[in-house]
This record gives structure tokens, sequence and C-alpha cells, in this order.
């Protein structure tokens, strides 16, 4: 169809949806430099047709350019991307369809403007927004506008973080830790945040307000299901008490992530030894004898460090409990501690 009137192709964009369908399969088989290109012709050929037509070709190209800037990006080609991202929030002004995309669009503003080291930009950036997300969603229901909402603000506290504005980071970091407790099934994410606001309390001098913060979030916490995916956020929890002078309230956080670490690694335990007692591996007649056991021997090595990293996560959690307990003179459980954690790996 290239070089011959649009009039004799199929339908009125054959070639435009026709490059589409070529872009997606190049993204499947991972030539994305291709894909770029295919895109960007895509995106010409619609934008001829738009002159030709105005008005009837808007909602592709907003299309044509979302789907570009994912396979820009995929090339890790940040300039150009930035470029359709800012001509998107353009668009947005006039287009519908374009308005859909925007908070979509000043996401990826401003983790492009981070990746390219305009940092004070992709600050103002992300402030935008949120100032924008707040706007739109103030009389929003349900649990998406409040999960937009706290991305806006993730990316805003990590920003005002990356240029030293530490004490701000946290306090906005404080507002998404609230929104997450408001989310159900969250524990985890609001456990991670807890972790990361009162980290950055630290760091800008709010010690005092670091350990409230964690200590009271603890108590509501405590009476929610835990589940190993938590068992990071404690032991980062338990240290940094311990750090700031709490160590009851640090052992109660130590206890808990060896728990949920000792849990994770009889559960990766359990599973390697099934998966070692297996003794069918090689029953799939459509694969060679080779090849199966190519992907046996990566099955059991996976499997291995899976095993190893849950091992070596609860040693850490076990010295640290240790450390806690002699703080409180309870030398005896820490001796055991320390003992239980001599007979993983390190």
């Amino acid at each position: 169809m290239r070089g011959r009137s649009p009039d004799t192709w199929p339908s009125p964009a054959a070639l435009p949806k026709s490059l589409d369908q070529l872009a997606t399969w190049l993204t499947e088989l991972g030539w994305d430099d291709l894909a770029c290109l295919a895109r960007r012709e895509e995106l010409a050929v619609y934008r001829t047709l738009s002159a030709d037509q105005p008005g009837l070709f808007g909602d592709q190209i907003v299309r044509a350019l979302a789907a570009f800037r994912r396979s820009l990006m995929e090339c890790e080609r940040y300039e150009e991307a930035l470029e359709v991202v800012e001509e998107l929030l353009r668009l947005s002004e006039t287009n519908r369809a374009a308005r859909a995309e925007a908070p979509d669009a000043r996401y990826w503003r401003t983790l492009l403007l981070a990746s390219l080291g305009r940092d004070q930009e992709a600050v103002e950036s992300a402030a935008e927004a949120v100032t924008e997300t707040r706007g739109r969603l103030q009389h929003a229901r349900g649990t998406s506008a409040g999960f937009e909402l706290i991305h806006a603000l993730t990316a805003y506290a990590d920003r005002l973080d990356k240029v030293g504005r530490v004490a701000e980071a946290a306090e906005v970091s404080a507002e998404v830790m609230a929104a997450w407790w408001q989310q159900a099934d969250s524990t985890v994410q609001f456990l991670l945040t807890l972790d990361q606001c009162s980290e950055r309390l630290v760091r800008s001098g709010q010690t005092e307000q670091a350990r409230t913060c964690i200590v009271e979030a603890m108590r509501k916490v405590r009476r929610r299901k835990r589940a190993t995916e938590q068992a990071r956020a404690w032991h980062n929890l338990g240290v940094r008490l311990l750090a700031l002078g709490t160590p009851e309230a640090a052992l109660t956080a130590g206890e808990i992530a060896v728990q949920l670490y000792r849990d994770r690694a009889r559960a990766h335990q359990r599973r390697h030894r099934e998966l070692v007692a297996e003794d069918d591996w090689d029953d799939d007649h459509l694969y060679s004898e080779a090849y199966l056991l190519k992907r046996r021997r990566e099955e059991l090595t996976s499997s291995r460090k899976q095993v190893r990293r849950a091992e070596r996560d609860l040693h850490d959690a076990l010295l640290a409990l240790s450390a806690c307990l002699r703080q409180l003179d309870r030398a005896d459980e820490a001796t055991a501690a320390s003992a239980e954690a001599a007979t993983l790996p390190g």
C-alpha cells in the first residue's frame, strides 16, 4: 500500500493499521528498534490522513503516540519519548482520547525527566501531576482514583528526595502511607511506605518523629493479617527502631520479621525437596532428552538460589534479633538466636 493512494487501500486506515500490527509483532520478537520504525511510519501516515480529512483521525493519532512512546522507552530513547509525551499532553487540551491518556503521560514525563538527569524539572512535573490528579479526582469515588493519587504522590516524594528536599519527601510519604492504609489488601505497601517514610524522617534529622511514626503504625498494623511478603519491611523497621534507641519496639518488629522469614525459608525448602523428588521431569515426549535435562538443571539451580536467599534473610533477621535481645539484657535468648543464625548461610 505504500506509494499508493489511500483510495486504493482495502479500508481508509488499512496501511497504518497494518503498521500497528507489524510493530506489535516486532515488539513480541524483541526487535524494539524495528518496532520504533514501524510506529514512526504509522504515526506519519495518520498525520497525513488527518491533514487531508481534518478531525477524522485524532483518536488514532493519540493511540499511535502512546504506542510509539512505549516502543521508544524499550529502546531507552528517552529524549524522543519525552517529545511524544509532551505532544500527548498538548493534545489533551482539545482531544478526549488524549485527555484519557494525560494522567499516564504526566507520570511518564516525570520519570523521563528523571532518567535524563533533569531532576528539578522532574520535581516540577511531579508536583503538577499531583495537583492535577487531586483536582480531577476530587469528586471521584472508588479504589482506582485512590491508586492514581498514590502513584502520583509516590513519584513526587521520590523526586523531592532526589534533589535533597528530604523533609518534604517524608511529609509526602506520610500522606502516601495514610492513603495505602485506606486501601484493602495493601498491608505490604503500607509497611514499605512506613519504612521509607521513617528512613526519610531520620535522614532529615526528625528522629523523634520517625520513632513515633513507626511505633504508632506498628500498633495499628499488628491487628492485620501477616504474610511473608511483609518480612523485609518488618526487619528494616526493627533495625531502625534499635538504632533510634527503642529496643522494646524493635524487639516486636524483629520477632515478627524472624517468624515471617522462617516461614518463607521453610516454604522454599519444602518446595525444593518436592522438586528434587519429582521423577516425571523427563516424561514430556514433545522435547528432546537434552532439552529436558537442561530445563531440569535450570529449575533446580533456580530453586536452590531461592532457598539460599531465604536462608540468608533469616540469618540476618536472627542476628538483628539477637542484638536487640542483648540490649534488653536477655542474654540466653540472644545466644539462642545467634546459634540458630550460625546454622544458616550468611
